[in-house]
């Protein structure tokens, strides 16, 4: 393979070298023509360099919006996941309230605990 480069390396600058230094009416022509392919072949690299932008920007918009589309489908599950955590943590809240309430019902027959005071007071007079 290198063999191959190297003898297309020399024969282009054996050529290059021939039309350079004739000046006849046929290696005039020559260069026109090679000067020709060598701007067309630029317009040509740069033509698919704008192309190649041109696609990289149209896959990147839609890459783009994917992940978007990607996110908010995220997002609405995640919704779902948080709002199901939500309905099952509710019934903990309610139990505490209910452990209250016993508390208060227990507390209710002290605060009634005066008609023991007047009953343990009578217990004291009639001793």
């Amino acid at each position: 393979m290198g063999a191959l480069f190297i003898f297309i390396l020399v024969s282009v600058s054996v050529i290059s070298a021939l039309l350079f230094f004739n000046k006849g009416e046929k290696a005039q022509e020559i260069k026109s023509t090679l000067k020709n392919i060598y701007e067309n072949f630029k317009e040509l690299f740069l033509s698919f360099k704008k192309l190649f932008l041109i696609v990289k920007e149209l896959v990147q918009s839609k890459l783009d919006q994917e992940q978007t589309q990607l996110k908010d489908e995220s997002t609405q599950s995640q919704a779902e996941v948080i709002a199901e955590p939500e309905a099952t943590s509710e019934p903990e809240t309610t139990s505490e309230p209910e452990v209250i309430a016993e508390t208060e019902v227990t507390s209710e027959p002290e605060v009634t605990s005066e008609d023991s005071i007047n009953d343990s007071n009578i217990d004291i007079k009639t001793e």
